[in-house]
């Protein structure tokens, strides 16, 4: 005799309840296996996490210059930066930036190699950090042998409609007409320049040049 059940029809002999059961509990072993390798697969094609510590990083921000901050002025040593900084070149109208614009530097800052030692020099045009000396607003300012500096000359305020009236340009190597020299010592003619010599021109007046002699800086009119 049989009797149905939920899983079908199982013999109502012992023996053969026995395999059924044996069957069942065979069946329950697979199918849990089963289920823990579908787990195990989705487990390993899962993307990685967003937060996973193999994330690519933001790059660090450079904080070694604070913003704002002139990289000439860096260059500068100490004490003159306590009275001087770099000036900006929007303190220049355009008109005269374009006119003595090459590839030595700008109005406010040239480079060139001003003593013959066969190293780069640098000629600053700067302003006074205090704006309530108008006695002495700008200075020129020389870097050279790499160690050392100069300041060539202090000059009054002088500015139109917010920009500055002077500014530097270079001497090439050469032959320089002047109109005479530093207290009268240099009569009007010319100079051999062995190097490259600043001026600072004066828009529309006068310009003055330094040159390199004999260890050190000599001035000539050369514009007037």
């Amino acid at each position: 005799m049989e009797f149905r059940t939920l899983l079908g029809f199982i013999p109502s002999r012992p023996s053969n309840a026995i395999a059924c059961w044996n069957y069942l509990h065979c069946m329950s072993y697979a199918t849990l296996a089963s289920c823990l390798f579908s787990v195990f697969l989705c487990a390993c094609t899962r993307p990685a996490s967003s937060t996973g510590t193999d994330q690519a990083l933001p790059p660090t921000q450079d904080t070694s210059l604070e913003q704002g901050t002139d990289p000439l002025n860096l260059v500068l040593p100490e004490r003159i930066r306590d009275l001087w900084e770099p000036t900006p070149e929007n303190r220049w109208d355009a008109y005269w930036e374009e006119e003595y614009a090459d590839s030595t530097g700008s109005l406010g800052h040239r480079s060139a190699d001003f003593t013959g030692d066969g190293t780069v020099d640098q000629a600053f045009f700067l302003t006074r950090k205090d704006t309530a000396r108008r006695d002495s607003a700008y200075a020129l300012v020389i870097l050279f042998d790499r160690v050392r500096d100069t300041v060539l000359t202090v000059e009054p305020w002088a500015e139109a409609e917010g920009h500055i009236g002077m500014g530097l340009t270079l001497e090439p190597p050469g032959m320089l007409g002047h109109l005479g020299g530093e207290e009268g010592g240099e009569p009007e003619g010319q100079v051999n320049l062995k190097q490259s010599a600043i001026t600072l021109v004066y828009f529309e007046k006068a310009s003055i040049t330094w040159y390199w002699k004999d260890g050190s800086f000599h001035k000539v009119w050369t514009g007037d």
